[in-house]
């Protein structure tokens, strides 16, 4: 026997499934038209990787058409690089190496970079050169023939630190390339005679360091500033605050840059408004990152 369905209940079915069908169909639309884009950060446990991570979930809340990934990458430079190539949307840098970048100067041996454009000025930064009080290095001459570390090759530090050693005449014994993390546990377990860095002072990696170790913050002084700004002159004078750590009791004289931002020429203008104007929004959460 064959039960028959009411027409009036069958068109109710079929209505519904061609609604289901429609809202199906429609979600499938969104979610193809959501934009997927990388963002360049830098080494694990770095400041740009930290605040990388929670710039990406605020945007990615805040702007629904888009898709943001933090990646690890080595840093600036190499954010720099895969920008140019098309390879990565948002890349984070210091402002110093975004003008070599763009300029074709310094590190890039004359290859302009001229498709970088800087969205945002995040955050200042200070160059921060660090030791054990037991290794008795009191000034950047000290570190002649010492084994220093500049962070990750790609990183807009590793660039600093050369090109102040070459405006100095500093000639350490040898030169490593460590990811920033990496570099202070081998500070800090005598690996190493020194790091150096150019974060927002305090940065986490140094205040976990300093719970178990003497640590001594090396100046820059107003005329080794004087000359390394004379030859690059896109460098800014700056300094470690008083009390951003243990062993700093008074300001520290440094040299300064700003981090960025970057993206891609080709980013909708639309688009580029949208990202700016939702970190700035959240720029309170974005603060509290890094505390």
């Amino acid at each position: 026997m064959r039960t028959r369905v009411p027409k009036k209940g069958f068109g109710w079915v079929v209505g519904m499934t061609g609604l289901a069908l429609i809202l199906l169909v429609a979600g499938a639309g969104d979610a193809q038209t959501k934009r997927k884009l990388s963002m360049g950060t830098g080494t694990f446990g770095g400041l740009y990787y930290i605040f990388g991570g929670a710039l990406a979930k605020a945007l990615n809340e805040a702007v629904p058409e888009v898709e943001i990934t933090a990646e690890s990458t080595p840093g600036s430079v190499a954010n720099a690089q895969m920008i140019q190539a098309g390879k990565m949307a948002i890349g984070f840098s210091q402002a110093t190496a975004a003008y070599e970048s763009y300029n074709g100067i310094g590190w890039t041996k004359g290859t302009r970079h001229d498709k970088l454009r800087a969205l945002v000025a995040l955050y200042p930064a200070v160059l921060t050169v660090y030791t054990l009080e037991s290794r008795n290095i009191h000034t950047l001459q000290d570190l002649n023939g010492k084994d220093v570390s500049l962070g990750p090759a790609g990183a807009g530090v590793d660039q600093f630190g050369r090109n102040l050693f070459e405006v100095l005449g500093i000639k350490p014994k040898r030169i490593h390339n460590l990811p920033h993390e990496q570099t202070a546990k081998a500070v800090g377990d005598g690996q190493l005679d020194a790091g150096m860095t150019v974060q927002l002072a305090p940065w986490p990696g140094l205040k976990d360091l300093e719970t178990s170790a003497k640590l001594v913050f090396i100046p820059v002084s107003k005329e080794e500033g004087e000359k390394v700004r004379a030859k690059y002159p896109y460098y800014a004078d700056g300094f470690l605050p008083k009390n951003s750590y243990k062993a700093i009791t008074a300001d520290i004289p440094s040299l300064g840059d700003w981090n960025l931002t970057m993206v891609g020429a080709d980013m909708p203008e639309e688009l580029a408004y949208k990202l700016t104007k939702e970190t700035f929004a959240k720029q309170k959460d974005l603060l509290a990152t890094h505390r």
